[in-house]
This record gives C-alpha cells, sequence and structure tokens, in this order.
C-alpha cells in the first residue's frame, strides 16, 4: 500500500509538472504553452471571481456549456485563503464556497502543483472541462510496475530495498478545455 500511494503521488507530479527530461514524460502545466494550453496572469488574491472570469473563457470558447461544466485543481493554501475570505459577512459565505457552489468539483492537491513561491506567495491552478464527453488528458502507462529487489544496500540494518519503476506519457487531446491561471496568490 505505502508502494502504491508513493507511485500514484509521484504520477500526478510527473502528469502535471513532469519536465519533459530526463525520462520524465512533460507536464500538463509545466509544458502549458508546447500543448497550446491558455495560460493567464491573476496575479491577484485567489478570489471567485478570478476563477469565474476562467469559466467565462471557456464557455464563450465553446469549450464548457455552463459553469457546473468546469472542474477547477488547487493547491491547499489557495483553499486555506479563499476559505478565509469572508464575502458576505452576514452569511458567513466564504469565496471558497462560491468557487465550490458554482463549478462542477474542485481538486486540492499539494503534489500536482508547484508550492507558493514568489512575493507574495502565488501558485498555479488547472481549470478543465470534459466537453463532450471527451477528456483533454491522456495518461498512458505500459505494462506492469517493474520491481527492483535490492537486499544489499541496506543489510546492515536488516532493510530490503524494493525500488518500482512505471513507464507512462501524458498526452493533451483538447488543449481548448484546459486553462491554467498564474499569479494566484493565497
Amino acid at each position: 500500500r505505502d508502494m502504491r500511494a508513493a507511485i500514484q503521488a509521484e504520477m500526478d507530479k510527473a502528469a502535471f509538472l513532469g519536465s519533459g527530461a530526463s525520462g520524465q514524460p512533460s507536464g500538463v502545466i509545466a509544458g502549458a504553452s508546447g500543448y497550446g494550453i491558455t495560460e493567464t496572469a491573476v496575479d491577484a488574491a485567489a478570489s471567485w471571481s478570478a476563477f469565474r472570469a476562467a469559466v467565462v473563457r471557456f464557455m464563450t470558447a465553446n469549450a464548457a456549456g455552463s459553469p457546473g461544466a468546469v472542474r477547477v485543481m488547487i493547491r491547499p493554501e489557495i483553499w486555506d485563503a479563499m476559505d478565509g475570505t469572508i464575502f458576505d459577512s452576514g452569511s458567513g459565505i466564504t469565496e471558497y464556497d462560491r468557487l465550490v457552489g458554482s463549478v462542477g468539483s474542485v481538486v486540492q492537491t499539494s503534489n500536482g502543483l508547484a508550492a507558493p513561491s514568489g512575493s507574495p506567495a502565488a501558485s498555479k491552478a488547472l481549470l478543465t472541462t470534459n466537453a463532450g464527453g471527451q477528456a483533454p488528458i491522456f495518461v498512458a502507462t505500459w505494462g506492469a510496475v517493474d520491481l527492483i529487489r535490492d537486499p544489499y544496500s541496506d543489510a546492515a540494518s536488516g532493510g530490503l530495498r524494493l525500488t518500482g519503476l512505471v513507464t507512462m506519457d501524458v498526452s493533451v487531446s483538447r488543449s481548448a478545455q484546459l486553462e491554467v491561471l498564474t499569479g494566484v496568490q493565497g
């Protein structure tokens, strides 16, 4: 189970942040310009209005039929900032409540998006939609997990070192169904 969780985390990281060098696939976010994915600078505090503008771009480009067709991927720090920002003090509705109530789903990840950096600290977010039943991203794996047993490296401490290798690649089938928001401040 530990190895499965480690492989899952690293596959997410490679699929979104892969450099395209040294055996890594070109990640969807790291390689956005090469895939023709729109990148839009927010350069402001995370808010529903920043995400709403991206949703409107999807709808006007006929990539999404409604806000409910859009999925959003954010860092936990962005959730923290948005959930801590009260939109309506009388009702207690936060910016995060407005986001979740308007889009299809919101996924938080700490391995699919790079940690916030800069001053003020900012990160990226990914918006996607599944127009016409066609997924915009494909992650392909070949074969099973190659397992390498090493009984020698940790033998002095009574350990056994296991290494799992997975062969995978990433492809973007519809770049119009993806948008990367940059400079989303938490």
